[in-house]
């Protein structure tokens, strides 16, 4: 045994993913939806007796590693350590892709960095004046440790002098860590520090590796951008880090909540006044990356973004790409204060009442339609409905969608038939306009599904030993369906009792990812149930029976069209025809 199977024959597929994804017992597999993309219905599916995933939508799958990797967006060698260290494993060799070793590097660049800046802001005389400006703006020594807040020196090279003077790294390396800037001005290549004269926040992923680092501008004043933050790199990628999801993680898992809101300082000033199942997004809106990776810590969200008009639109797209992710959404809208920021600043009790008693997102919608819109005159009524009635319409649940319309028609101050008969409307030109959706993978014959859903049976069901049979094996007429069962009845004659396990090893690698399908077919509870499989095994059995007559029917009567009268084939005809009306009436 190697030492990935030794890994993964120490932590159980369905214990792991379990801690990313709720699992439901489904027979002897497990389902859930897949955290991969967007579904209502559960593709995914897990097998505990062969340790794989699939799902059956998205069409990805794998085995534990293939799933960490998924799920964390992070390459081979670093799930390998992952998983070695939870298995106990100490591993011998491995030596990482230069992507791997890349990241690595970055990784390793930008933690010293955090570093170098946080001694400066907290230790070092040049770091005073920034100290001072974080005390004003309501950061405590305390708040500063806990999230390594540290200071850019107002320097060109100052980065530079530690990282490469003392450290060793090349100036290629800072650059692609984002902390360097290549200047144009001079003929000679040359580099400046990115980050100078700025309070620095390192941005952590959720497993605590710093990835990148946001500036703030100390002085207002300065014709600067107030925020610079790392560019996208092999590690950093705005639209999926939350800050600082590393530390508040916990918190947010025991509140099964977690409070949105949009910038770092607002999130550290939360966290002091006691909100501490908080993160702040990186950019205008909650992404979808972001929705997911908050998905498995969390089921409902509060947003709480700034109050100006672009916290507004803000909310309105993060709602949106929240729920459809399943996530239960509501919005703390602070009418007193500019954003969480202030609030938490002036009146921490006040923050805490509305995010306790953040409203629907149907009632903010209703809000913000009328704040931006007025609803005096007709006009601008009809701009609301315009806006409102779209989102009415897509409301699944029918008495939470009669309150709705009762509440927009009343602050619109028209009947609720008019609002029903708009909703009607747009449902009939999207199902007008509505195309049929079509899969990437072009639909399996009859025949394959037919064949897959007969070896998933068997396999699953545990009944091999109906493969030893020449009138079950001469059911089968797709090659690689053909070739598995040739090399079950060799394992079989060989090692008596089957086992997927030892099977699987000896089968040749083109085969294996089919052999894995067999067992991700969702047949549920029913599997248990010795009836049922004997029922489905023989219903099966016959209509793959009728489908090969036809079949061969189809290719006599084509010999016969091709030679004329044939008595000899005309016979196998009429035989056939016989046997195909009889198999058709015992399978009704």
């Amino acid at each position: 045994m190697n030492q990935l199977e030794e890994i993964k024959s120490k932590i159980d597929i369905v214990e792991f993913i379990s801690e990313f994804v709720p699992l439901k017992k489904a027979g002897r597999n497990f389902k859930a939806i897949c955290p991969f993309h967007t579904e209502k219905t559960p593709s995914f599916i897990v097998s505990p007796e062969r340790q794989i995933w699939h799902c059956f939508g998205c069409g990805r799958g794998g085995d534990i590693f293939g799933f960490l990797m998924e799920i964390e967006r992070i390459e081979f060698g670093e799930a390998l350590r992952i998983l070695a260290k939870r298995a106990g494993v100490v591993l011998e060799s491995y030596r990482p892709t230069g992507v791997e070793a890349e990241k690595e590097k970055i990784l390793a660049i930008n933690s010293l960095a955090a570093e170098f800046y946080h001694y400066l802001l907290l230790n070092h005389q040049i770091g005073k004046r920034a100290l001072e400006y974080a005390y004003r703006r309501g950061m405590t020594k305390e708040s500063l440790e806990r999230f390594k807040v540290g200071y850019a020196p107002p320097m060109w090279d100052g980065l530079q002098k530690f990282l490469i003077g003392r450290k060793g790294y090349s100036v290629g390396d800072l650059d692609k860590a984002g902390l360097v800037v290549q200047s144009s001005k001079f003929k000679v290549q040359s580099y400046y520090d990115r980050f100078r004269d700025r309070l620095m926040f390192p941005l952590s992923d959720h497993r605590g590796n710093v990835v990148g680092f946001a500036g703030r501008l100390l002085d207002p004043n300065a014709k600067e951008a107030k925020y610079v933050n790392t560019p996208e790199t092999l590690v950093y990628h705005k639209s999926e880090l939350l800050y600082p999801l590393q530390i508040t993680k916990e918190e947010i898992k025991k509140e099964n909540s977690v409070v949105v809101v949009e910038g770092e300082i607002d999130a550290i000033s939360c966290y002091q006044v006691g909100v501490k199942n908080v993160v702040a997004i990186k950019g205008s809106a909650l992404t979808e990356a972001q929705s997911r990776l908050l998905k498995r810590f969390a089921e409902n969200v509060v947003l709480s973004l700034d109050s100006d008009a672009a916290g507004d639109a803000a909310m309105r797209r993060g709602i949106e790409i929240a729920s459809n992710l399943g996530l239960n959404v509501k919005v703390a809208v602070l009418e007193k204060y500019k954003d969480p920021d202030e609030a938490a600043q002036k009146e921490p009790d006040y923050l805490k009442e509305k995010i306790a008693q953040a409203e629907g997102v149907y009632d903010f919608y209703i809000d913000s339609a009328f704040k931006r819109f007025g609803g005096r005159t007709p006009e601008e009524k009809r701009k609301i409905g315009q806006e409102l009635v779209p989102i009415w319409a897509r409301i699944e649940d029918e008495i939470l969608k009669d309150v709705y319309v009762k509440r927009l028609a009343e602050r619109l101050g028209v009947s609720e038939e008019s609002i029903i008969l708009q909703m009607e409307k747009v449902k009939d030109r999207f199902l007008s306009g509505a195309k049929k959706e079509t899969t990437s993978q072009q639909k399996k014959e009859r025949r394959d599904l037919l064949e897959e859903y007969l070896l998933s049976l068997i396999f699953q069901a545990k009944k091999t030993e109906l493969l030893l049979e020449e009138e079950w094996v001469s059911l089968f007429v797709l090659p690689i369906n053909k070739r598995i069962i040739e090399a079950l009845r060799k394992f079989l004659s060989e090692k008596k009792k089957f086992s997927s396990k030892f099977f699987f090893r000896e089968l040749p690698a083109e085969l294996k990812e089919a052999f894995d399908h067999f067992y991700l077919t969702d047949f549920g509870e029913q599997i248990e149930d010795e009836e049922w499989v004997e029922k489905e095994l023989k219903k099966i059995q016959k209509h793959l029976r009728i489908m090969a007559t036809r079949e061969e029917l189809e290719r006599l009567s084509l010999e016969l069209r091709k030679r004329g009268e044939d008595e000899k084939i005309a016979e196998q005809i009429s035989k056939l025809t016989r046997e195909l009306k009889e198999l058709e009436s015992f399978s009704r």
